[in-house]
């Protein structure tokens, strides 16, 4: 299935067929193992970071609970969360969702079951999440194979210069997200792994 996604790629982005050649296959996304609500957590505390700092921040932020016995990180109080390096807003927005789940971390299992559009309007609800979140759930966590997080400033920047590159070959030429529909969760995994792999230098 996945090989097929890289195939369909390569035949709509013609001018980029060397680029999707070069990349290992990405796998075949699927739900998480992680309970929703500690991948809300996972993901206010990687908004604005590289990887690397998201990574040491949340290393800590496990280890708290673990160390409390909490069910979730969302249990944590605000200043345990800012100890573990995150910003106040942050912190207040894991609170806040906190709150909202009190006591019952099913209370948003039913997010699984709905629609794209309807499932970035529910996460959109909490105060701190938006587009770029609600993308990342959704891809990460849920498995979604057609979204396209598109506020992510790298995935700008690679289509900035793809759509550079390919006026080279023609000059009306504009990199089209949406020509990769249904798999535009595929193409920005693509994307990310050809950025993190220097493609593009």
């Amino acid at each position: 299935m996945t090989e097929k996604i890289k195939n369909y790629f390569i035949s709509i982005y013609p001018e980029h067929a060397n680029l999707f050649l070069s990349l290992e296959k990405i796998t075949k996304l699927k739900p998480s193992v992680i309970p929703l609500p500690e991948a809300i957590v996972k993901v206010i505390t990687g908004q604005m970071l590289s990887g690397a700092a998201a990574n040491t921040i949340y290393k800590r932020i496990s280890l708290l609970r673990e160390k409390q016995s909490l069910e979730g990180s969302w249990q944590l109080d605000f200043e345990s969360l800012k100890k573990c390096g995150l910003s106040s807003s942050k912190a207040n927005s894991i609170i806040e969702f906190g709150i909202y789940l009190d006591n019952d971390s099913k209370k948003i299992d039913y997010w699984r079951h709905l629609t794209n559009d309807d499932l970035y309007n529910e996460i959109k609800k909490f105060r701190g999440l938006g587009e770029w979140s609600a993308a990342i759930v959704s891809i990460f966590y849920l498995g979604r194979a057609d979204i396209f997080p598109k506020g992510d400033s790298s995935l700008n920047k690679v289509i900035s210069y793809l759509t550079s590159s390919g006026k080279l070959i023609n000059s009306n030429y504009f990199f089209d997200v949406t020509k990769a529909m249904p798999y535009r969760s595929y193409l920005a995994l693509y994307l990310w792994k050809a950025l993190d792999e220097g493609k593009f230098q």
